[in-house]
């Protein structure tokens, strides 16, 4: 059964609503922030919140906001227990928001034993693969650190942090096996300005979290090129056409691929001035090196790691030739093939 449905905040049933969880969050980067301040719009909530930077900490604990990301953020601190130690946020926690960059997410939660986990109940806001696994972040959980799949949930968009924390209209899915799981986490993150569907399927909607931010390069460095809106258009159509073949795999009678998880994440990651992804492109485009890029948006994004894993993966079960955009980034960002070269080819084989 397909649990997909356009629910927004106000229409949840009263007896769907239950007793305040205690919820902790682990990551401090500009998501991590909106999600803190999403779940506190709640007046009673109080949530754990584990932030690994002593800066960052800090600068929280004495004036209230993260001077890192989204500065205009306010938090609440006497309902927000900052803390270094991620042994305690767990341990106090019965839900976890992972907002971490995936490639760090194997050395964050290795910190502690698998013990400490069991009963925990997990809510991935992460848009990337697992490094050396290649595996997404539901799987991770599942397989290495034996999580129930019923009690994982993923968080797509489409949405940017930037405005979540302007409180502009903000839009998310829910993607979880248990559709319980995923009402309970709609519920929690209720506030006027959200509005927010669920669906029971989680693993395509995290191939499309973690293969849009590939696109997003691509289509910055069509950008980038100055080649306009027309080729961007149709970029993003071929990458649409790409997208919906690499989750074939992941069958789905219901499955509506100009949904808001799909076709909006897409849009959003690859048009948006706020897209770190698309930035990166733009950069290599104007010929910069991406340690010099790395450095000045203070950020890896996820897409550099999402290229190589998915290449990668592409090549030990054998459909690379089923991803020419992603190899055509992966080529730009790991091989320094030439940025223009490689949308040239596209233009005339594959737009």
């Amino acid at each position: 059964m397909h649990f997909e449905s356009q629910i927004q905040n106000r229409h949840i049933p009263i007896e769907v609503q239950q007793h305040k969880k205690m919820i902790g969050v682990i990551g401090s980067g500009s998501w991590a922030t909106a999600i803190v301040k999403i779940l506190m719009e709640q007046a009673d909530r109080m949530v754990n919140w584990w932030v690994r930077s002593d800066e960052v900490r800090n600068g929280l604990l004495r004036d209230g906001h993260n001077p890192k990301h989204l500065p205009n953020v306010q938090i609440d601190t006497s309902r927000t227990n900052i803390s270094g130690d991620i042994a305690k946020v767990v341990s106090e926690s019965e839900y976890l928001f992972l907002v971490i960059p995936s490639a760090f997410i194997a050395s964050v939660l290795d910190q502690l034993p698998r013990s400490a986990y069991k009963g925990k109940k997990f809510i991935s806001a992460i848009k990337g693969v697992v490094p050396d696994k290649r595996v997404a972040v539901s799987t991770y959980l599942e397989t290495t650190l034996k999580i129930k799949r019923n009690d994982i949930c993923v968080i797509s968009g489409p949405t940017h942090a930037e405005e979540a924390s302007l409180c502009m209209p903000t839009f998310l899915t829910m993607a979880s096996n248990s559709p319980s799981l995923a009402v309970e986490v709609e519920q929690m993150m209720r506030c006027p300005y959200l509005h927010t569907t669920h669906t029971t399927d989680i693993l395509a909607v995290e191939r499309v979290g973690l293969l849009k931010n590939v696109y997003a390069i691509a289509a910055g460095i069509c950008q980038g090129l100055g080649y306009g809106d027309n080729l961007n258009a149709v970029m993003v159509s071929a990458a649409m056409r790409e997208l919906c073949h690499l989750i074939q795999v992941f069958p789905s009678t219901n499955r509506n691929i100009a949904d808001n998880c799909y076709l909006g994440d897409l849009m959003v990651t690859c048009w948006s001035k706020h897209s770190r992804n698309r930035r990166l492109g733009e950069e290599i485009a104007k010929g910069l090196p991406l340690d010099e890029i790395f450095k000045e948006m203070g950020t890896v994004a996820e897409g550099y790691y999402s290229a190589k894993n998915y290449h990668e993966l592409g090549m030990m079960i054998g459909r690379s030739d089923d991803m020419p955009i992603v190899e055509a980034v992966y080529r730009v960002l790991y091989e320094g093939t030439d940025p223009k070269d490689e949308i040239d080819a596209l233009i005339d084989t594959v737009f």
